[in-house]
């Protein structure tokens, strides 16, 4: 009973008539077997293969195979495509061969027109040895079981940015493949014209990097209710693509796919019946396999080559990112370096100077009145003065402006770096908020010292460190000795 509603429903012959195109899942990915305009339209060479399997479960249901190659020519202006397919349903088998061109017509920068015309030859042909009759003598079983014709299609599409619509009518001949005369009537199967409007829009997401595309594709034909396709693909093109499409009064698609190079695409179809017989009918799938190559001067070398400049880019800025990190952690381990140095020579200087004073104190030992009142002479003296500026208590020639930059001595500094623009800088921007600061380089380890301070011994030194400068600086100081 199956294998007569499948016979019914597909079958062409005599008074029977219905759509008679291949059906696809994944003809986004092969416009130019509807419409020979598209074929180059895209300005790169491909081979895509698909293989059909319709109404799974089912005896006799269909099995369709089809092999597309596309390209370009002469700047993209011109397109070809050869597209070859094999349809079986139960004992008819169906074949044909297109071979298209496609013209594009560069309207202005973002608009392109192109005109397609495909030729080609259809062949139908009966597994008779399969029919089971009453009459094995019945004269049709006899006659020639296979026959072919022409074909023509033709075909426009308009291209305005990111926006696309298209016009085509595939079987424009309209041509009848003749069987058989043993009866009334000749046996024939009728070619009918069909008629395709296409339209998609592309709504690119990361600048081009993601592709949203809503399309919609009805397919026309004489005698024939209208079938509506609408759906929404969404590419990813570093890692593949996925769909959703709705058949009118037949059925609903899953497509899914992976781009395993920027070269090499696989992917998926399944689909659910959705019509009247859907319980009889069960599901079909799909299969796809798409290979890009040649030279795509418009597309994949412009793609290319902005991939590249991103990739050395990314990679510049890793480098230099790295080497900034290398040349931060020498200036680390080169302050470490000079730092414990000083600390070093600040412990020796300490130790000595502590010796001086514990010899000076053993001849001569000053009460604590009597170092309080050298303080209050140093204070006392240095109020009278003119260079103290926002630090003040200290002796004339304490101050950075009165001191020979590298001289011997206990300096206290505010800052230490490898480039003599940056102690500048810190000693400018001192002066400009009225502490005096001057800059020295160590030549024994190329460092640049921005010091507000000098005394002649390391305890005075400290004393003033260790106070913040009698509470007038809130920085960060140390000591930096130099013999």
């Amino acid at each position: 009973m199956k294998k007569t509603l499948l016979f019914l429903m597909v079958f062409g012959l005599t008074s029977v008539q219905a759509q008679q195109l291949p059906l696809y899942a994944s003809y986004f990915f092969t416009p130019q077997i509807t419409n020979p305009a598209m074929s180059g339209a895209d300005g790169f060479s491909s081979l895509t293969t698909m293989n059909r399997q319709q109404w799974q479960g089912m005896e006799g249901a269909p099995e369709t195979s089809a092999l597309v190659f596309n390209g370009a020519l002469n700047k993209e202006r011109i397109g070809y495509s050869v597209y070859a397919f094999n349809d079986v349903t139960d004992i008819v088998s169906r074949s044909g061969i297109y071979g298209n061109y496609a013209y594009h017509a560069q309207l202005n920068e973002n608009s392109v027109l192109s005109f397609g015309l495909g030729l080609g030859y259809l062949n139908n042909s009966f597994d008779m040895a399969s029919v089971r009759v009453k009459n094995e003598g019945d004269p049709f079983l006899f006659p020639t079981n296979q026959n072919g014709t022409l074909d023509m299609n033709i075909g426009v599409n308009l291209k305005v940015s990111d926006f696309r619509l298209g016009l085509s009518v595939p079987q424009l001949l309209n041509p009848t493949i003749k069987y058989s005369n043993n009866y009334a009537g000749p046996v024939a199967y009728h070619l009918i014209r069909h008629y395709v409007a296409s339209t998609q829009y592309d709504l690119k997401i990361q600048k081009d990097r993601m592709i949203l595309s809503p399309l919609v594709t009805v397919r026309a034909a004489s005698f024939v209710a209208p079938q509506i396709d609408a759906g929404l693909m969404f590419n990813m093109k570093e890692y593949g693509y996925m769909g959703a499409m709705y058949r009118s009064n037949y059925a609903a698609t899953l497509n899914t796919g992976v781009h395993l190079t920027p070269i090499l695409t696989v992917g998926y179809s399944h689909e659910f019946s959705t019509n009247a017989f859907a319980s009889s009918l069960g599901m079909s799938n799909e299969f796809m396999l798409s290979f890009k190559f040649g030279d795509n001067k418009r597309n994949s070398r412009l793609e290319a080559e902005v991939k590249r400049l991103k990739d050395k880019q990314r990679q510049s800025s890793k480098e230099t990112e790295k080497l900034l990190n290398e040349r931060l952690e020498e200036f680390k381990d080169e302050l470490g370096a000079s730092q414990k140095v000083e600390l070093e020579k600040q412990k020796e200087e300490m130790q000595k100077e502590g010796f001086k004073f514990q010899a000076a104190g053993r001849k001569s030992s000053p009460n604590k009145e009597e170092s309080n009142m050298n303080d209050s002479q140093d204070w006392n003296t240095s109020n009278s003065t003119q260079n103290e500026g926002v630090i003040r208590g200290y002796r004339n020639e304490n101050y950075a402006n009165n001191v020979t930059p590298g001289s011997s001595g206990y300096y206290v500094t505010a800052g230490v770096y490898g480039e003599s623009s940056n102690a500048n800088r810190m000693a400018k921007k001192l002066a400009n908020k009225g502490i005096q600061a001057n800059v020295f380089r160590d030549s024994r380890n190329n460092m640049f010292y921005v010091y507000l301070m000098k005394f002649p011994s390391y305890q005075k030194a400290d004393a003033a460190r260790s106070s913040g400068l009698r509470g007038q600086y809130s920085g960060k100081l140390w000591i930096k000795v130099v013999q």
